[in-house]
C-alpha cells in the first residue's frame, strides 16, 4: 500500500533529462513517490542512445569527460565492465579514456545502469521509485487538486493523479512531407534506412545527424576497415548505391579539437561585463550589435589573426567570413585539412584562442537570448548561430575519416545548395536544385536536426490547449492547475527558445532545474 502522505511526482520520459531530474529529486530530505513513464520497452537511454534506433557503428560527439556524471562517471562505469562487455561495445580497456568518443549505444548502456543505480539509491533513502516501461502517456490533465496523467500500455489504459509532473520527453523524429509532395524520410530508427538498399539517396544536412545516416546506409552496403587507416569495403562492386549530403554550405563539421576544462573566461564578454548593457537595452533592437562589438574586442585581444579575417565585431556577414577559408578550399579538401590540423593540435594539447573564445561566448549568449528583440534574434540565428554550432558541434575524428573513406570509394558526395534551393517530385524520386545544380535521388532523408516544437505539439491535448509555457522558469501554467506544478523540460519545446539546449551538459542542467521546481514548491514558506 502506498503512503498517501508522500508527495507524488510523475516524470514523463526516462532518458538523460529524466535521469538527471531524478538524481536531483532524490536529494530531497522528505521522502517522495516518483513514477517514471516510458513509452518504449527499454528505459534509461533516450532516443539518441537507444538500441534499435541506432547502430553500433554510430558515434556520439561528446567526449567521456564532458558527460555529466550520475552515480559514477562514464569512464568509471566502463572500467567496471568486464572484457566480454567491452568486446560487445567493440572496444578494449585500452580504448577507455577521458577524451574518448564512444558509440551511441555505449552511452545508452551507461544511462541504463545509472538509472538502475539511482533507483536503488532512492529506495534506500526512503523514496518510492517506480519505473513504468511501455507506458505511453496520452494526456496530462490539470485539475484544482492535482494533475492527472493518462496512459496506455499494450494491455490496458489507465490514469493516476500526481502532485507534480515533469515533462522530460526528448527527441522526436518522424517522416515529413515537403510542400511539393516529396516524402522526407526520418534518419531514425536507423534500421529503417535499410529499405533504401541499392538506391540513390540524398541526405539533407551534413552535421552529425547526417553523418549517422551516411554511416547507417554505408553499413548496409559494406563495411569500414579501420585496421590500417580507414577504408570502406563494399559488399558488391556492382551496387547502384550512391548518396550525397546536401547542406547550405556543403561543409562537414569540424573535426573535434582539444580544449581545456574548465574553459578560460573572456576578458569582458561575460555575465558581469554585459549585465549593465543588457539591463539598459533589453528588448531593444541593437543589443546584438552592442554585444558583438564587445565580443569582437575580446577576440581582437585574444586572437588578432582570426579577428582580422572574420571581423567578428560586425554582425552582418559574420557567418560567411567565418567559413570563407573552408568554402574556398571546398568541402572535401577542407575536411582533410581540418582533420590533419585538429589531430596535430590535439597531440600537442593546443587550441586556437578564437575557438575557446567562441565556445565560452556561446554560453554567455545563452543568457542574453531572452533579451533580444525579434529582429536581433533573426540576425542572431542567421549570422551567429551557424558559427557557434560550428565550434561546439565538432565531431569525432573517426567520423570524418569515415566520410572521407566513403568519398574515396566513390559512394558519397557533398554539395552546397546555397541559401535558396528547391525540392520537387520526379518519377520515382525527387529533384533537388540549388547553387550546385540539379540532382535526382530515389529517396531523400531529412537529417537537418531536431525540429523545434511548441507545447501544443506535444501529444497531451488537454495541457496543450490550456497550458502556457514560460521558457525561463520551465513552468507550465494552466487555469485549472492550482495545487500542483507542471514543468516542461522537453527538448523540442525548449529548442524554440534556446538553440543550444541539446548537449548533455545542457540536459543535465534542465533536469536539475525541473527537479528544483518540484522541490521548491514543497519548501514550507518562511515565517514572517
Amino acid at each position: 500500500m502506498r503512503d498517501p502522505s508522500l508527495p507524488r511526482v510523475a516524470i514523463v520520459g526516462s532518458g538523460p533529462t529524466a535521469i538527471y531530474a531524478l538524481k536531483q529529486l532524490l536529494t530531497s530530505p522528505q521522502p517522495l513517490e516518483i513514477h517514471l513513464f516510458e513509452r518504449e520497452r527499454e528505459i534509461g537511454t533516450g532516443m539518441p542512445y537507444r538500441e534499435g534506433e541506432n547502430l553500433p557503428q554510430m558515434l556520439s560527439n561528446i567526449g567521456s569527460r564532458e558527460v555529466p556524471p550520475v552515480v559514477e562517471t562514464l569512464e568509471e562505469f566502463l572500467r567496471s565492465c568486464d572484457a566480454a562487455t567491452l568486446r560487445e561495445f567493440g572496444m578494449s580497456a585500452d580504448d577507455i579514456g577521458p577524451e574518448t568518443f564512444y558509440p551511441r549505444l555505449v552511452l545508452g548502456r551507461y544511462f541504463v545502469a545509472q538509472l538502475a543505480a539511482l533507483t536503488a539509491q532512492g529506495r534506500g533513502r526512503g523514496h518510492t521509485v517506480e519505473i513504468r516501461s511501455r507506458h505511453a502517456v496520452t494526456d496530462v490533465i490539470p485539475s484544482p487538486d492535482s494533475t492527472v496523467v493518462k496512459f496506455e500500455t499494450p494491455h490496458a489504459v489507465g490514469q493516476t493523479s500526481f502532485d507534480h509532473v515533469v515533462l522530460a520527453t526528448g527527441h522526436k523524429w518522424s517522416e515529413k512531407t515537403h510542400p511539393s509532395g516529396v516524402v522526407l524520410h526520418a534518419p531514425w530508427p536507423a534500421e529503417r534506412l535499410r529499405r533504401f538498399y541499392d538506391c540513390r539517396v540524398g541526405i539533407l544536412g551534413s552535421s552529425l545527424t547526417a553523418i549517422d545516416a551516411a554511416v547507417a546506409l554505408a553499413s548496409f552496403h559494406g563495411r569500414f576497415d579501420e585496421t590500417d587507416g580507414t577504408q570502406w569495403i563494399p559488399n558488391s562492386k556492382d551496387s547502384a548505391f550512391r548518396m550525397a549530403m546536401l547542406s547550405r554550405r556543403g561543409l562537414l563539421p569540424d573535426a573535434d579539437w582539444f580544449y581545456p576544462l574548465p574553459l578560460p573566461g573572456l576578458p569582458t564578454f561575460n555575465h558581469a561585463g554585459l549585465e549593465l548593457l543588457v539591463t539598459r537595452t533589453s528588448g531593444q533592437t541593437g543589443l546584438l550589435e552592442a554585444c558583438q562589438r564587445q565580443l569582437g574586442e575580446d577576440l581582437r585581444l585574444l586572437d588578432p589573426t582570426y579577428a582580422r579575417r572574420a571581423q567578428p565585431n560586425r554582425v552582418e556577414g559574420f557567418a560567411e567570413r567565418h567559413f570563407a577559408d573552408r568554402l574556398k578550399q571546398g568541402g572535401w579538401e577542407a575536411a582533410r585539412t581540418g582533420l590533419a590540423v585538429a589531430a596535430k593540435a590535439r597531440e600537442a594539447r593546443h587550441t586556437d584562442p578564437w575557438r575557446m573564445a567562441l565556445l565560452a561566448a556561446h554560453l554567455t549568449y545563452e543568457s542574453v537570448l531572452p533579451h533580444f528583440s525579434d529582429e536581433d534574434r533573426r540576425q542572431f540565428d542567421k549570422e551567429l548561430r551557424p558559427v557557434f554550432a560550428d565550434v561546439y558541434a565538432s565531431v569525432p575524428h573517426r567520423s570524418i575519416r569515415r566520410m572521407l573513406a566513403l568519398n574515396d570509394a566513390g559512394v558519397l558526395d557533398l554539395h552546397g545548395l546555397g541559401q535558396h534551393y528547391t525540392i520537387s517530385p520526379a518519377s520515382p524520386g525527387a529533384l533537388v536544385s540549388g547553387k550546385c545544380g540539379t540532382m535526382e535521388f530515389d529517396h531523400l532523408v531529412d537529417a537537418r536536426g531536431q525540429t523545434a516544437a511548441a507545447l501544443a505539439d506535444l501529444s497531451f491535448p488537454t495541457l496543450s490547449h490550456g497550458g502556457h509555457f514560460d521558457p525561463e522558469s520551465l513552468r507550465v501554467t494552466h487555469e485549472m492547475c492550482r495545487a500542483s506544478t507542471i514543468t516542461c523540460a522537453a527538448i523540442p519545446v525548449l529548442l524554440r527558445h534556446n538553440p543550444f539546449v541539446q548537449g548533455l551538459e545542457n540536459v543535465e542542467e534542465l533536469g536539475r532545474r525541473a527537479a528544483d521546481n518540484v522541490l521548491a514548491s514543497m519548501t514550507p514558506p518562511k515565517a514572517a
